[in-house]
């Protein structure tokens, strides 16, 4: 199989000897070139394509026109001499690389070598994405630095070892709970249950009856019996989100189930033995809470028989432009939008951006920007939320600071109520670095319907 991205050339003169000697300047490994008769353009997904017109009589503009609604192609257009007729004919056309030689043979290599870069990220995520099976879980996790496979490699290691228990560190949105589900699914050949919980979704009074279930009677309203999502994890795995917000209280009852394999309903008098995996996660320091009696450290050792840190997304280099590309490319789906280009200013702010919220921030990033975009072109003026300077806090005459502002940028034209009451849900899940809780605790709403306007 031939892994190298191609560039097609069609042009009816059979001097292409400019465009070759400025492709060999583009200095790029992956890449090779044929050159292909005018009469019959045909282009591949990933395939670049450079077309040289020299005059309008050229049977290459009915091709372009066909080749535009083939929007996995990239069209370069080359113009010799630059002749102006043909330059405004090929924009109107709707292209908008056009290049003329010999003028622009810098800006030309430049373009191309961008675009084979853009084009090769854009092949490793629909590979990482076929890839994901029982067999190969892990694939749902898409970047190939260091730390990543460092903490995949790990996690795949000790998968199968399913009465080990394992503790997730990494700070929010970093993919804490992606892991623990890929963890799970190469741990079981058969489908097995899956029992998300986030510790801080559910009060304190009513999580132990949650997780531990209760028998009829137990407490006022308690008419029939309930399975506590222990048992309902049986032979599968009970993920535990921000488990450094359990009580004490709680904290000792995990230790329990953890030391004993076994759980008691509330208002039951026996045991029942459990089969039940626990990978528990958190965004903050155990280590230190432990040291201010926060958290109990039998607890901590019994948690972290095995350890693996998430690095936030700022520490993983190139996977930024990866997950950019898939997430784009993934709205553009889910929105149907037809989106072929990535300004070079839009990939030079996610570079140098902290984010952080980390990936759960760039998503939430990327949609806004995607669903805010009119044309084929993701630019840097979507980002507009990020790239400004913070407004100045003000002081009301009672030396009170004013509420903070908001601003939204949305076509009134395409734009329906729904979409709007989603954006404005990003935006504010934005302004909180995406800490849900306190987004839902802001907008007076709970979280299951936080979670379903963003999942919606």
């Amino acid at each position: 199989m031939n892994n190298k991205l191609l560039i097609k050339i069609f042009s009816d003169s059979n001097d292409v000897l400019a465009i070759e000697s400025a492709l060999s300047k583009v200095d790029f490994p992956n890449y090779e070139i044929s050159i292909e008769p005018s009469q019959n353009i045909e282009a591949a997904p990933d395939d670049i394509i450079i077309v040289q017109i020299d005059d309008l009589d050229s049977p290459i503009l009915t091709g372009l026109i066909e080749l535009k609604s083939n929007l996995g192609s990239i069209a370069v257009c080359v113009v010799n001499n630059g002749n102006p007729l043909v330059v405004s004919t090929v924009a109107k056309l709707g292209f908008t690389d056009i290049y003329v030689f010999p003028y622009e043979v810098f800006k030309f290599t430049t373009f191309i070598k961008e675009t084979l870069e853009r084009v090769n990220l854009r092949r490793i995520n629909r590979l990482n994405l076929s890839n994901i099976s029982k067999k190969d879980s892990f694939s749902s996790f898409i970047g190939k630095s260091k730390p990543v496979i460092k903490a995949i490699e790990l996690a795949e290691s000790v998968a199968a070892s399913t009465s080990l228990n394992i503790l997730i560190l990494g700070e929010t949105g970093t993919g804490k709970g992606v892991l623990a589900k890929s963890i799970h699914n190469a741990a079981n050949e058969k489908p097995a249950p899956f029992i998300d919980v986030l510790c801080t979704a559910i009060p304190e009074t009513l999580l132990e009856s949650e997780l531990f279930g209760y028998e009829k009677g137990a407490f006022t309203n308690a008419t029939n019996k309930k399975l506590g999502l222990f048992e309902l994890a049986e032979n599968g795995t009970l993920f535990l989100d921000e488990i450094g917000d359990l009580s004490l209280n709680l904290q000792s009852k995990l230790l329990r189930v953890i030391e004993k394999k076994v759980i008691r309903r509330l208002g039951g008098v026996y045991d029942i033995p459990l089969n039940t995996r626990i990978i528990a996660a958190t965004n903050q320091n155990l280590e230190k809470m432990v040291q201010d009696k926060l958290f109990r450290n039998d607890l901590y050792y019994r948690l972290n028989a095995l350890t693996i840190t998430l690095p936030p997304l700022r520490e993983r280099g190139e996977d930024l432009l990866i997950l950019t590309e898939y997430f784009v490319e993934d709205f553009c789906r889910l929105f149907q939008k037809k989106i072929n280009k990535i300004e070079n200013d839009v990939l030079d702010f996610i570079r140098s951006y902290d984010w952080p919220g980390n990936i759960r921030q760039l998503r939430n990033s990327l949609e806004r920007a995607v669903l805010l975009t009119q044309d084929s072109t993701l630019r840097l003026k979507y980002f507009e939320n990020l790239v400004s300077k913070p407004a100045e806090k003000k002081i009301d005459n009672n030396g009170h600071l004013a509420p903070n502002n908001l601003r939204l940028e949305v076509n009134y034209k395409s734009t329906d109520l729904s979409d709007l009451e989603k954006l404005y849900v990003k935006e504010v899940l934005q302004k909180f670095d995406g800490n849900k809780s306190q987004t839902a605790k802001t907008l007076g709403i709970s979280r299951p319907k936080l979670d379903r306007l963003l999942r919606d």
